[in-house]
């Protein structure tokens, strides 16, 4: 019987932006770990299993690094189990929690409690970003100097609020920088923070209207990045304004940024079929804002693809509670919405979806290098059903045990949104 951790893949398009790969190719698995990859690989050892995936792609393993996991505190809309499973089925290896949870992830002890329950639960490699600021209310800073210090932690962000005083922004920023973490904020009012909150002068920029000023934050943020010399990576951008800020930023700061498939492809005109508008944070923008976003894509200014994962419960949604899930949903649309009319390539798909967030984040994966753990995804690209290469990736894990991204069963969170993506995908 062959070994698990021993794994040969036969005749795949091997795609590995990394090490400019995009060529058929054999990938060859040994104790868990990637040995070789080229054409043609014969090996005689009887502990090998052998698969044949022609006609498949062989990527590294997806990387999400905006999902919100929602444990602790929110288990009825989400578990580190569920969303692991979620991942899986959407073929990522490997994921990045946001700290805003019950209570947020805000300390240490969060932290280690956190990652204790990941291990036990998850199917897929989990990191967690922590929280700037202490509960994350914008008031003080948490002690970024200790949560820095835990490898599981990959950046700081107070994910779902922004940070609103200047002040407190570049110190977080002089914090990180001396820390080497990246701060990730959330460049948009929230429902509990907003520009109505604080003075001009303390918020550092002349506010605009409610939930209309990404471009404020992000203007004034990428200023105190060049300031302290902290990474910087802007989530979910969704504005033209803030890519061109961005595009310019990037020759005066480290910056980076992601956006993500709703933000690519449904405008603020998009209604589902009971003529409701669905509700994000951000919020859907106008076509012209879809369009730049999309070029910004193309052009490489934008650096990462992610879901925003942000599962709720069928009443919470009915209630107006902003976010859709997407760890099952992001390839497919990305396959058949961004590379198949060839707005982006395949491999620069998979450089948003892994290569990138590996880089940014400094976490495993993002590559087949030989002696890096056998992070890989196999999609097939072949399926009749678009929806199906979403839930027909292979995913193989450090200890290569593979998983059928789609099993018998429903969705997490079978809400009115949900099915209007499927059924996007399905168009």
């Amino acid at each position: 019987m062959p070994g698990k951790n021993n794994i040969l893949l036969k005749n795949g398009h091997v795609v590995d932006p990394l090490n400019d790969v995009d060529s058929v190719s054999d990938v060859l698995i040994l104790d868990g770990k990637i040995s070789k990859v080229s054409k043609d690989i014969v090996h005689e050892n009887e502990d090998i299993e052998v698969i044949d995936v022609s006609g498949k792609v062989v990527v590294p393993g997806l990387i999400d690094c905006h999902v919100h996991l929602r444990e602790p505190g929110y288990e009825a809309k989400e578990t580190i189990e569920t969303g692991s499973r979620a991942a899986a089925r959407g073929g990522f290896t490997t994921i990045m929690c946001e700290p805003n949870t019950n209570p947020p992830i805000d300390n240490v002890e969060q932290v280690e409690t956190l990652m204790k329950k990941v291990k036990e639960r998850s199917l897929v490699n989990i990191y967690t970003k922590a929280c700037i600021t202490k509960g994350s209310k914008g008031e003080t800073l948490t002690n970024m100097e200790r949560l820095a210090s835990n490898s599981s932690v990959v950046a700081f962000s107070d994910d779902g609020n922004p940070v609103l005083k200047k002040d407190l922004m570049e110190e977080a920023l002089r914090v990180a920088a001396q820390k080497h973490k990246p701060l990730s904020p959330h460049c948009e009012d929230s429902a509990s923070l907003s520009v109505r909150d604080i003075s001009k002068a303390k918020l550092g920029f002349l506010p605009g209207e409610l939930f209309e000023n990404e471009a404020n934050y992000i203007l004034r943020d990428i200023g105190s990045a060049r300031s302290t010399g902290c990474h910087i990576h802007f989530s979910h951008v969704s504005l033209k304004e803030s890519v061109e800020h961005i595009r310019k930023g990037k020759s005066q700061a480290n910056i980076t940024c992601e956006t993500t498939p709703h933000h690519l492809l449904l405008d603020r005109d998009y209604v589902d079929n009971d003529g409701e508008r669905p509700n994000m944070n951000p919020p859907l923008r106008s076509k012209d804002d879809v369009e730049s976003i999309k070029k910004g894509l193309s052009e490489g200014v934008i650096d990462a693809i992610a879901s925003d994962h942000a599962p709720h419960t069928l009443d919470d949604k009915k209630a107006g509670s902003p976010g859709v899930i997407g760890l099952e949903t992001t390839l497919g649309l990305v396959i058949t919405k961004l590379v198949n009319p060839g707005i982006i390539s395949l491999k620069d798909a998979i450089l948003k979806m892994s290569t990138n967030p590996a880089k940014i984040f400094r976490v495993s994966g993002g590559s087949l290098l030989p002696g890096t753990p056998a992070d890989v995804t196999i999609i097939d690209m072949n399926k009749e059903n678009d929806l199906e290469k979403i839930f027909n990736a292979l995913v193989l894990f450090d200890w290569v045990c593979y998983y059928v991204a789609i099993e018998a069963g429903q969705d997490p969170t079978p809400v009115d949104i949900v099915e209007d993506v499927k059924k996007m995908i399905a168009e």
